[in-house]
């Protein structure tokens, strides 16, 4: 019997545990993963850390060919609102309104460009009323677009860190 301890204790010493899970591999080997645009639409800056020391804002414009930047000054003549998220407020501007104040009242954006692409706006959607497309400062410092509904709820991101806007008049 004694004989018989010993074995089933080398055994059970002796026995590999189960392999670990395997762990996906990324998403350029595993065609089933979500792809990088997936995950940008699932991020939320609301995770990152505020910047308390953020530059200026600026945003690059071309108007009928003219590029020109709007400055933190430029922001600041055109009516803003605060809007938080998670408790923490950021500034948000109707594009429409800071386009037509400091652009001109027929003016209109074509295009919208960050560091996740460019989104074109026909002209259809900018006139729609129902529809306020809106500018606002992100926790990093950066501007993010989306569009906001009659009721003022705020849809998914269309343009992160947004560098330029095309105006045509």
């Amino acid at each position: 019997m004694h004989k018989l301890g010993c074995l089933l204790v080398l055994v059970v010493g002796c026995s590999k545990s189960a392999d670990p899970k395997p762990v996906d591999p990324p998403a350029a080997e595993n065609p089933a993963a979500p792809t990088g645009s997936a995950h940008h639409r699932k991020h939320q800056d609301r995770r990152e850390p505020v910047v308390a020391d953020a530059p200026p804002l600026t945003l690059n414009i071309l108007s009928n060919g003219t590029q020109v930047t709007w400055h933190q000054d430029s922001f600041d003549k055109v009516a803003r609102y605060t809007k938080g998220t998670d408790g923490e407020a950021r500034d948000v501007w109707s594009l429409r309104d800071l386009v037509h104040q400091l652009a001109g009242p027929t003016a209109w954006v074509t295009s919208v460009t960050g560091g996740d692409g460019t989104k074109s706006i026909e002209h259809a959607a900018w006139d729609d009323t129902t529809r306020t497309p809106l500018l606002h400062t992100t926790r990093r410092g950066t501007l993010k677009f989306r569009w906001a509904d009659s009721a003022g709820k705020w849809g998914e991101s269309e343009v992160k860190d947004v560098t330029r806007i095309e105006i045509a008049q």
